[in-house]
C-alpha cells in the first residue's frame, strides 16, 4: 500500500544528518603526537649537524643542543 505523498519523511533532511559531522569526531587533518624519544633524536641529530658545520671545532654542546631543540620544535609547531 502507498502512502500520501504528504506523509512520507524529506530523503534530503536524513541523508544530510546521516553525512553531519560529528561534534567531537577528530579533524581529519590532525597528527598523531609525536613520541618523546623520537623528538629527542631529532634534536640530537641536529645538534650533531650543528657541530658539523662548524667543522667540530671547540664549542658548547649545550647550547648546539638548546638551539637545535629551538628549531625542531619550530618545524614540529608548523607541521601541527
Amino acid at each position: 500500500m502507498l502512502e500520501p505523498r504528504g506523509k512520507r519523511p524529506s530523503r534530503k533532511t536524513s541523508k544530510a544528518k546521516a553525512m553531519a559531522p560529528e561534534r567531537n569526531a577528530p579533524r581529519a587533518t590532525a597528527r598523531a603526537p609525536l613520541p618523546p624519544e623520537q623528538r629527542r633524536r631529532m634534536i640530537a641529530e641536529a645538534a650533531y649537524y650543528r657541530a658539523e658545520q662548524r667543522g667540530f671545532a671547540p664549542g658548547d654542546p649545550i647550547v648546539d643542543w638548546l638551539e637545535a631543540e629551538s628549531e625542531i620544535d619550530a618545524v614540529l609547531l608548523k607541521l601541527s
